[in-house]
């Protein structure tokens, strides 16, 4: 059945909506051109890898004594055409995938503030290729569900996953205008790098707060500008070159976005600068891939290729009020 580790929730998912949704997605797939993508699924080799570690800055999965000489130039060869790989690293088999983004500093900044998610429910909005999912998989969830409607972005999840096999993990393309398919489903939810891709942040937030149990954990992160007022940058056009980029908020601003989506204790995780260690290219995200570096004044670190402030990044931590605080003040 078709999202069948969802059935034990149906009564927290539209489950028939969802459903269809994503045999429509599959089908939209297979009209597109990605023969290849599914071509390189299924030329994945059978192996049996005894060594994971989810614990690491590069995810580890599989070690070189888990396959033999052949068999690992054949998966790296097969991973190198999953190219440019954007979040990262991995240790695969004992090679180094070193993609665009450390995003091994985002998830050391954060750790520590995130609920123990042993026996939870986790929704990663924008997953990417997973790399966040593996982390928390360490913790054993009851389930976690990462959300991108990026081909590449799933293909380079299932090449993962098939070696890893990590138990209750999952990824679907689905998109953030599918949250409210989703009611106090999830005990935490991440959404890191997504609102300021998106028109609308403060209904963004209020459904991350809908599909939130009550009592539940929002993590949420975002690029920001420097300030002390409350106030977004609204790009005329692109902003670091990138077109879809709507509101580039201040740290107050953001949690006043928080705040007024009725989430409450919002705490402030971290704001620091965008640095070239943490985001850069590599061997496995090459020209003519671009990077930071590309996105800022070459004369001015301070500012973008189009003189905006450049960018920084925010992570807040929030809750959802609980049950019994829900209709008070609403």
């Amino acid at each position: 059945m078709v999202l069948d580790y969802l059935a034990p929730y149906k009564d927290k998912v539209d489950f028939e909506f969802l459903q269809d949704l994503k045999k429509d997605r599959d089908t939209w797939i297979d009209r597109k051109s990605n023969t290849e993508l599914k071509s390189l699924l299924s030329r994945l080799p059978k192996i049996e890898t005894h060594t994971n570690d989810l614990s690491t800055d590069a995810v580890t999965i599989g070690s070189k004594d888990d396959v033999s000489i052949d068999q690992k130039e054949e998966i790296i060869s097969l991973a190198k055409e999953l190219i440019p790989w954007r979040k990262g690293p991995f240790n695969f088999y004992g090679e180094l995938i070193d993609a665009e983004w450390r995003s091994d500093f985002k998830w050391n900044r954060l750790k520590e503030h995130v609920d123990n998610l042993e026996n939870k429910t986790v929704l990663d909005i924008g997953c990417n290729n997973g790399y966040f999912l593996f982390r928390m998989a360490e913790q054993k969830p009851e389930l976690l569900l990462g959300i991108d409607p990026v081909i590449q972005c799933e293909t380079q999840f299932k090449f993962l996953q098939h070696f890893a096999q990590v138990p209750n993990l999952y990824f679907e393309m689905f998109g953030v205008e599918h949250l409210n398919s989703f009611k106090e489903m999830f005990d935490v939810i991440f959404s890191m790098g997504i609102i300021y891709h998106h028109r609308h942040p403060l209904e963004q937030l209020i459904h991350i707060r809908e599909a939130l149990k009550p009592g539940g954990q929002a993590i949420i992160e975002t690029i920001g500008i420097p300030g002390d007022d409350s106030y977004a940058l609204f790009p005329e056009d692109r902003y670091a070159k990138m077109r879809n980029v709507f509101f580039v908020p201040t740290l107050s601003c953001f949690i006043n976005w928080c705040k007024k989506a009725k989430l409450i204790d919002v705490e402030v995780i971290s704001a620091t600068p965008l640095t070239f260690e943490e985001q850069r290219l590599t061997d496995w995200c090459p020209p003519p891939s671009q990077s930071l570096e590309d996105f800022l004044d070459p004369n001015d670190n301070s500012k973008t290729i189009e003189g905006h402030p450049a960018p920084m990044r925010f992570c807040l931590k929030a809750r959802k009020k609980p049950a019994q605080n829900a209709n008070k003040n609403s």
